[in-house]
């Protein structure tokens, strides 16, 4: 491991110092970053949750003084955009209060892909995962260095200085939460004894379903928890959704987002009886060898038809392509690339994401974040603004994860997304890290992050966690397998 690590510091030190050979597509600002950053080695890698990724960008570039410059990587037909990519970098000079590099100039690196273990596993092993390769000789083939449209970058391997899950670490157990084609041994105790977990926030997820699927159809928890285990396969089987296999747009093993409907639908990861979820394997849809997932409505498989997604991205990539039919590229559980084929379009799917993906459900949309206990969608049709319920006349409004029913504990689907810290990573790293969490502590900054202030609210054991942007339950002692209460003190 330790030569590994080397050669990977090598590869950052030999690219940073080929000379002035930079791509011209560079911005004077961005070279400056990084002739003065990379250098130094004022690198923090942090990997985990894309179900944050919207607002996690955000929440680090507040760590940031002006306007910060955005890199990715580009490849495998996947989109660059810091809301969708796989890998997002951000440079610039570090506000006041960020310890001792405040002033200088530094580079965030956060990983998004295969999701949540990432954050838990690779931080607490100390494991060298796929990175971005951030220097002037590897980025700025393409892209402007806006959040829109990021400078590409290369890639590289590296060891990660902290990590995020949606999920507090001890419940990545073997098998259905844990990474890879042959799964990871889950965290042992020592393991997990390296790792300092802090609650940053919780937040909301919803139910993602596609417009094909009428919009009288009645979702309740004991319906999603039957198909998310594969006992309901067929739209006949749901009460006025009309026919059709059930298409399931769900997150590989390791993914945050899927442990957090597994413990909502399946007591996975909670002590008691479980069901595991069904994944890839529960039709023929999936072939192993060719590491695709094809699916043609003509050929119905009278059954469940679940397609594993790398990111968040990826499921809102499935979802639409369900809807448009034709292609889109994911990754498998050990982050090789796969390609997803719908024949044709038209199909019924349902999908497992966070909110921080409400300003793409929306009423023109492919897909839209239902109601459970009755009908109705919760779309964000004006960006920035509040979102609204669309009910279809006649029928009775169910509960949708609106901000005052997650916050008033009406709404308990949600992950509490935990920062996880090793205890190797020490000095300007951790003083800088130390910022960040309570950046992300902070309700000001989640009202102020676009794609958190609807979906997102503190946690009131943290401290200083107070008022309406605060939730007013939470689980006994910060377990998610625990009941979840309202705390009539606030």
């Amino acid at each position: 491991m330790q030569v590994k690590k080397i050669v990977s510091l090598c590869a950052l030190a030999c690219a940073a110092m080929a000379g002035s050979s930079a791509h011209a597509a560079l911005s004077a600002a961005a070279i400056a970053d990084l002739d003065s950053a990379v250098p130094a080695g004022r690198i923090v890698f942090i990997s985990g949750a894309s179900a944050v990724q919207k607002g996690f960008t955000s929440v680090i570039a507040s760590t940031f003084t002006g306007t910060p410059v955005y890199y990715s990587v580009k490849g495998g037909g996947k989109s660059t955009k810091v809301t969708d990519a796989d890998f997002v970098a951000v440079s610039g000079t570090l506000a006041a209060g960020t310890g001792t590099w405040a002033g200088q100039k530094a580079i965030v690196i956060y990983r998004v892909k295969g999701g949540s273990v990432y954050g838990v596993n690779s931080v607490a092993r100390e494991d060298m995962i796929e990175s971005m390769l951030v220097t002037k000789t590897a980025c700025g083939t393409s892209g402007t260095g806006t959040s829109a449209d990021p400078y590409s970058c290369g890639t590289t391997t590296m060891a990660p200085d902290a990590g995020v899950s949606d999920i507090a670490p001890k419940h990545f157990v073997y098998g259905v939460n844990t990474e890879g084609e042959i799964p990871a041994e889950a965290l042992n105790d020592i393991e997990i004894g390296r790792l300092t977990s802090t609650p940053l926030y919780g937040l909301a997820f919803g139910i993602p379903v596609t417009n094909t699927v009428p919009d009288t159809v009645k979702f309740n928890r004991a319906t999603i928890a039957a198909i998310m285990s594969g006992n309901v396969g067929t739209w006949s089987s749901v009460a006025n959704a009309g026919s059709g296999d059930i298409i399931v747009c769900r997150r590989v093993p390791g993914s945050g987002t899927q442990a957090v409907y597994n413990m909502w639908a399946n007591n996975t990861s909670c002590p008691g009886t479980s069901v595991d979820p069904a994944d890839r394997y529960a039709s023929d849809a999936w072939d192993d060898g060719a590491r695709t997932f094809t699916y043609d409505p003509a050929s119905p498989k009278n059954g469940l038809v679940v397609i594993e997604n790398s990111t968040s991205g990826n499921v809102r990539d499935c979802l639409n392509a369900a809807v448009n039919g034709g292609t889109y590229k994911t990754s498998d559980r050990s982050g090789q690339e796969v390609t997803v084929n719908f024949v044709a379009g038209g199909n019924k799917a349902i999908g497992t994401l966070s909110m921080d993906s409400l300003k793409d459900s929306l009423s023109s949309g492919k897909w839209q974040f239902r109601a459970l206990d009755g009908v109705g969608k919760l779309v964000q049709d004006t960006a920035g603004a509040a979102p609204t319920t669309v009910v279809p006349a006649g029928y009775s409004a169910g509960k949708v994860p609106s901000f005052d029913a997650y916050e008033n504990g009406d709404w308990d689907l949600q992950g509490w997304v935990s920062f996880n810290v090793p205890a190797r990573t020490t000095g300007a790293k951790l003083e800088f890290l130390n910022k960040f969490i309570s950046n992300a502590q902070s309700t000001a900054v989640l009202q102020a992050t676009a794609d958190l202030k609807f979906v997102a609210a503190g946690i009131p054991s943290n401290a200083g966690v107070s008022g309406s942007y605060a939730l007013d339950a939470e689980y006994l002692g910060n377990n998610q397998c625990n009941p979840y209460q309202r705390n009539y003190n606030d």
